[in-house]
């Protein structure tokens, strides 16, 4: 029996082995299964599903930026940003080509970003108008990636450039407006979760995970987009004129502290950043500080006036022209006055009495008014990068510190603290917080948040605020600011010449000139200035920066809503402008207003409405500013029928008028309308 069951024991054992490492290995299997899916489940699904899965941002669309009109400024734009994943582009010469077509770089730079192994993602391209490029969307490749995104569009191109600011390829704010109100403005991206087929391709799946981007809020802002072209094309004219470095105008309204144009020359175009300076992107209003030189004097006046210590007609001694101080150092005018009377002395704008008047004045009263118009104090603009000036406190006055500052040395301030404080002699001496932002505005472009003028203080009684404003009407009708003088409207002004510090000295070869006022000085609707950089075909204020302070108020008088009377003065000037008038027939009576209000002139629908097909005077007249141009636009419903006469016209505005009156174009030849022949309702155009 042992003899025949002794062959099976190592059959036996060896099951029993087998049996064993199986169970072992069935337990290292469930071990190992449970680790995976249970213990370590949630980190290898994470995995698979960054295999099949793709997170793809959607962008939020930035707040669009409008003017006090709700004109647009700032909007967005759709466009395709183009990238790619290296390991499976198919045909990189051909995506390089047609990229470089369309986005500008040469095709070796995206030949070496689609040669590139050490990634599985590269941006080629971002923001690219594919509607110019039709034929990039027709492109197939399976490792080319398109995303829509959002892109700042700036409407009007380098207009209000520095205001504004710009924007990164990401929609964030770099500079301006855009900077300081970037939160609001950019909103809240959201995603969506799709699925990547074997190709790689990504596609939405069935219920996709989603979350929905939130658009960014608008602002309303208070400039005039038409009064900051014409400051713009002034100054940019102005600068090159007198040969000057740079330039900066700010207008105001007195009453509320809004900002109605900011110009600053160089500028810049934000949609081309890589072509853009530091230089030419600051906003020089808020960030340079000068010594604003003999337009203190009207700071200084107005302490002198208010404290009764000096009456516009008193009699002041200028002497020979000359002061001399402690230490052989002098003070100087540039033509004597001798005795005369104080506003005369201000007309004249005489360094000398203003330095001998200022020692009536204790240091600390004088200080306190300066500071009360904001100098050496940020105004608190809402815009970044605003500078404080520079003031000393009485405790730093030396011998001569009060007498230098009378005259506008020894301190230093931006354009802005200057005009504020001129807006503050105009608004009978209260000093209003400028401001570049009226509303914030909802998606749908209505207004959610209005801000309302903030009073900040009373500088100056209003009696002196009136006295004040008479004296700087006769620098403009009689004194240093002749140049800025319109007949039949009251200007208030000052004229300013100071030299530049260079290396600690006062350098005789540069200077800064500028002229400050404000208009209609009996109820000033706008107060200005005009601010140069070392002009070099004349260093004074008066025969540089007033000329241009003069053009702007000529330009703009009939976009500021001035009583009819106040126009009529303008237009009436002999020495006003006069420009030659448009053809503004085949433009909408909205388009044609604003052609004619950049040369000064209006618009007047005297019948019918719509696409203008008459006007009167006719193209090529030459009319004075502030000129209606009567139009007539196409007859109301019921009227009888016109045939519009578009002879002489383009082409293609002959057609878009007759058209818009309702009538059918045959054409024959191209350029201007020669000819037209009617036959029914259709209008056959010879053109040659």
């Amino acid at each position: 029996m042992n003899s025949t069951e002794q062959p099976y024991e190592p059959i036996r054992w060896k099951a029993g082995l087998l049996t064993l490492l199986f169970s072992v290995a069935f337990v290292l299997i469930i071990s190992r299964l449970f680790w995976v899916q249970v213990v370590q489940g949630s980190h290898y699904r994470d995995l698979a599903k960054k295999q099949y899965e793709s997170k793809v941002p959607l962008r939020a669309e930035r707040g669009k930026l409008v003017d006090r009109s709700m004109r647009d400024i700032a909007t967005m734009m759709q466009t395709t940003s183009f990238a790619a994943d290296p390991q499976m582009i198919e045909h990189p010469d051909m995506c390089a080509q047609l990229l470089s077509a369309a986005a500008g770089e040469p095709a070796s730079v995206y030949l070496e970003r689609l040669r590139r192994k050490d990634t599985r993602f590269v941006w080629l391209a971002r923001g690219v108008n594919t509607v110019m490029f039709p034929v990039l969307d027709t492109l197939q490749d399976r490792g080319l990636i398109r995303v829509k995104e959002p892109k700042r569009l700036f409407t009007h191109g380098p207009l209000a450039s520095q205001l504004v600011g710009t924007t990164d390829v990401d929609n964030n704010g770099l500079s301006g407006l855009e900077l300081q109100y970037d939160g609001l403005l950019r909103g809240t991206s959201g995603f969506v979760i799709m699925q990547r087929d074997g190709r790689g391709r990504l596609r939405p799946g069935v219920d996709p995970e989603r979350e929905a981007p939130k658009d960014g809020q608008g602002l309303q802002l208070t400039i005039d987009l038409e009064m900051q072209r014409v400051a713009e094309q002034e100054l940019a004219y102005g600068v090159r004129l007198v040969g000057a470095t740079s330039g900066t105008v700010i207008a105001i309204e007195p009453s509320t502290g809004e900002i109605l144009a900011m110009a600053s020359y160089p500028t810049f175009d934000p949609s081309r950043l890589d072509r853009a300076t530091d230089d030419a992107i600051r906003i020089r209003s808020i960030s340079d500080q000068y010594e604003p030189g003999s337009t203190m004097k009207a700071i200084t006046a107005a302490a002198l006036l208010d404290r009764r210590v000096i009456g516009p007609n008193d009699v002041v001694d200028g002497g020979t022209g000359v002061l001399t101080l402690p230490g052989d150092v002098q003070i100087r005018d540039d033509h004597p006055v001798g005795q005369t009377t104080f506003h005369e002395a201000m007309e004249q704008s005489s360094n000398v009495v203003f330095a001998t008047l200022s020692r009536r004045l204790d240091d600390r009263v004088y200080y306190k008014y300066v500071r009360d118009f904001g100098f050496g104090i940020p105004t608190g603009i809402d815009l970044p990068g605003e500078v404080r000036g520079r003031l000393k406190k009485p405790s730093e006055f030396d011998a001569t510190s009060k007498l230098y500052m009378s005259f506008g040395y020894e301190l230093s301030a931006t354009a802005l603290q200057v005009v504020a404080a001129y807006a503050a002699i105009a608004n009978g001496g209260v000093l209003m917080q400028p401001r570049v932002v009226k509303s914030i505005l909802n998606d749908d472009g209505s207004v959610q948040t209005s801000f309302e003028p903030q009073r900040i203080r009373q500088v100056i009684s209003e009696e002196t605020s009136r006295t004040l404003s008479d004296i700087l009407v006769g620098v403009v009708e009689r004194g240093t600011g002749k140049e800025a003088r319109i007949p039949g409207v009251r200007i208030a002004g000052k004229t300013g010449t100071a030299q530049q510090l260079t290396d600690g000295v006062y350098n005789r070869q540069n200077y800064t000139a500028s002229f400050v006022g404000y208009y209609p000085a009996e109820q000033p609707r706008v107060a200005m200035i005009v601010m140069l950089d070392r002009p070099t075909l004349s260093i004074y204020g008066g025969g540089t920066a007033a000329p241009i302070f003069k053009r702007i108020v000529q330009k703009t008088m009939t976009m500021l809503q001035l009583d009819a009377g106040t126009q009529k003065k303008i237009a009436a000037s002999a020495q006003a402008d006069t420009v030659i008038v448009p053809d503004v027939r085949g433009l909408t009576q909205e388009t044609a207003d604003s052609v004619l209000r950049r040369l000064g002139l209006r618009v007047e629908m005297v019948s019918g409405a719509g696409v203008i097909t008459k006007q009167d005077p006719q193209a090529g007249a030459r009319r004075e500013r502030g000129t209606s141009i009567a139009v007539q636009g196409q007859p109301q419903q019921g009227a009888p029928p016109q045939r519009p006469d578009v002879i002489g016209f383009p082409l293609r505005r002959a057609v878009t008028v007759l058209h818009a009156a309702g009538y059918e174009v045959k054409i024959k030849g191209s350029g201007r309308v020669t000819q037209q022949q009617w036959t029914g309702s259709t209008c056959v155009l010879v053109a040659q």
